[in-house]
């Protein structure tokens, strides 16, 4: 079977405009989310809009800046059925982190000019 479009591109390179601009934008911002390291991040059995929320202090607190990352969950209805998260890891980047949470979560995730949106109602497969 040959993966959609969408999941075959990893989240850096996904595009909602095809305006350049846009696609400048959320390569920036993927870029910089490799740039900044979390010394630890551990999740232990908290909902989706609890990590996020974690990532995003953890993004703060470690980002040079102080300003972190936008993280966005969109269609929050189906959140219920997203089981809950538990996720250990060490020296682990922004980028790294967003994807393993999205995997962990099986939802799919792309980075977009203002922040990543992790979309609880498109489970990747």
């Amino acid at each position: 079977m040959i993966p959609s479009a969408r999941e075959s591109i990893p989240p850096q390179r996904q595009a909602t405009s095809s305006s350049p601009v846009a696609q400048a934008r959320e390569r920036a911002i993927v870029t910089r989310a490799k740039s900044i390291v979390l010394p630890e991040f551990k999740l232990d059995g908290v909902t989706l809009r609890e990590a996020v929320y974690r990532l995003r202090e953890a993004s703060k607190q470690n980002s040079p800046d102080g300003k972190g990352f936008n993280f966005i969950v969109t269609n929050p209805e189906g959140i219920g059925t997203i089981p809950k998260i538990t996720l250990a890891r060490k020296n682990i980047t922004v980028a790294d982190a967003v994807e393993h949470l999205a995997k962990t979560a099986g939802v799919s995730v792309s980075a977009e000019d203002y922040g990543f949106v992790f979309d609880s109602k498109s489970p990747k497969p």
